[in-house]
């Protein structure tokens, strides 16, 4: 049976480069179907099989836009990742599927899909842009990347993340916790992109979608060398600044 991917929205969920999460995916898995959904048709999730649902960052307008689209497919996302299928929402993605967005600025106070309890507070006069680092469970290799937001997310601690910084911060500066993780949904604020900044995280995605016999990730030479270099420059204190660090 063919893979599906199914890559929501792409005309407005575009930013920092991140849909080459998905390019780097087809290049994978090279007899996967991807799926590019729009934001004015029916998700391929709300009535078939989709192994992995795939939403890239938003502008401010487009995370409210791109609520209004996934509200009416709120039971069917929730049973769907009860069921074990793969969610990658990066950056502010997955914020659309919190329980508020707050943006005093642009003067609005909106509810969000519900899937998970947390809120999220939109600055735009109070970007942060950071390098992260941490770990995640089922990968040996730490994690890295890059934020650059105007949102944090405010959450009970409860609520498992997608890994757990040990340079930089989490959901907010106040938090080793960064993302969201239940069961094979993965919410991250970095942006990278994730999979190709990260080939031991990429492996393992791959391994769980196709799980025998497993993958190898495209291009693994170059792209491992390429992590190898970053992780060099990540481990040398030199190149973090002070406030690249959890506060309290």
């Amino acid at each position: 049976m063919t893979l599906t991917i199914e890559m929501l929205f792409p005309e407005i969920a575009n930013l920092y480069g991140d849909n080459a999460n998905i390019d780097f995916l087809a290049r994978c898995l090279p007899q996967a179907r991807i799926a590019r959904t729009g934001l004015n048709e029916t998700p391929e999730f709300a009535s078939g099989k989709v192994d992995l649902v795939y939403l890239g960052p938003l502008t401010e307008q487009g995370q409210l836009r791109a609520i209004k689209r996934l509200l009416p497919h709120r039971d069917r996302i929730n049973h769907l990742i009860d069921s074990g299928t793969h969610f990658l929402f990066t950056h502010n993605a997955m914020e659309t599927l919190g329980s508020r967005i707050t943006n005093a600025e642009m003067n609005y106070d909106e509810a969000g899909v519900g899937i998970f309890d947390f809120s999220t507070e939109v600055g735009m006069f109070e970007r942060y842009t950071g390098k992260v680092m941490g770990t995640f469970d089922g990968v040996s290799q730490p994690i890295v990347g890059y934020k650059s937001q105007f949102s944090m997310v405010s959450s009970s601690p409860e609520i498992p993340g997608f890994m757990t910084t040990t340079r930089g911060i989490g959901r907010n500066p106040t938090t080793h916790v960064e993302g969201v993780r239940r069961h094979n949904f993965i919410g991250t604020s970095l942006i990278g992109p994730v999979l190709v900044m990260n080939p031991h995280l990429a492996q393992w995605l791959l391994s769980s979608l196709v799980p025998s016999p497993a993958p190898e990730i495209a291009l693994k030479e170059i792209a491992v060398a390429a992590y190898d270099a970053r992780l060099r420059e990540f481990h040398d204190d030199r190149t973090w600044s002070s406030f690249e660090r959890v506060s309290g």
